[in-house]
């Protein structure tokens, strides 16, 4: 098998990259891991996240998005690194994801609305962050408030134009198509961790509540 042609594009994100590998390497939805999560059902983030610098790695069929712990971490010394691990995975033939956790098509149940917030999600907003190594979910919906509080991933997630991109970009297509929602948010996720003393620490915290 001949080597693979992978590409390396910057993002609006100083602190991501986005890999173009060339060749589909799952299908289905993006999915997005971090230190400290169980990656056995994707072998291809668990062995990224083993490089020592990257503290995030978001999966989609065509693009790898990986953020590093820290601007110190220079991208010159861990591209060698990240395209030896990718390259490998598609030389052999590997799978990049062998368990695909996440379900493509979330059950709404009866909330017309919610429905309807994921489907422009899917069809106008998604394949535009996409571009840049991003990714946006529907976390939840309230019809009380008109509020719809959305999940941003990938080079989306702590990006410095991500607060341009929530309200110019994702607020206003959305309101255009569902005119239930007044307003969308971003759920922040728990900050990473990357020392790992630290998210022991933090782990033992959150369960007994002390340091």
């Amino acid at each position: 098998m001949t080597a693979p042609l992978i590409q390396i594009e910057r993002t609006p994100n100083p602190e991501a990259l986005r890999i173009l590998p060339g060749r589909q390497l799952m299908a289905g939805a993006p999915l997005e891991f971090r230190l400290g999560d169980d990656c056995r059902g994707a072998p291809l983030a668990e062995e990224l996240l083993e490089i020592e610098g990257v503290k995030s790695v978001m999966l989609a069929p065509d693009f790898v998005t990986v953020l590093r712990s820290s601007p110190e971490r220079d991208w010159a010394s861990l591209k060698p690194f990240l395209l030896a691990v990718i390259a490998d995975f598609l030389l052999s033939d590997r799978p990049a994801v062998v368990v695909q956790s996440r379900s493509d098509a979330p059950d709404f149940g009866d909330d017309r609305v919610s429905a309807q917030i994921h489907e422009v999600i899917e069809r106008f907003v998604r394949p535009l962050l996409a571009r840049d190594g991003g990714e946006a979910t529907l976390e939840s919906f309230d019809p009380e408030t008109g509020v719809a509080h959305v999940r941003m991933g990938g080079a989306c997630g702590g990006c410095p134009s991500g607060r341009t991109t929530l309200k110019g970009g994702i607020e206003q297509t959305i309101k255009r198509y569902v005119p239930e929602v007044r307003r969308v948010e971003s759920t922040e996720a728990a900050p990473i961790i990357a020392d790992p003393k630290a998210r022991f620490r933090a782990w033992v915290s959150s369960r007994w509540g002390r340091d």
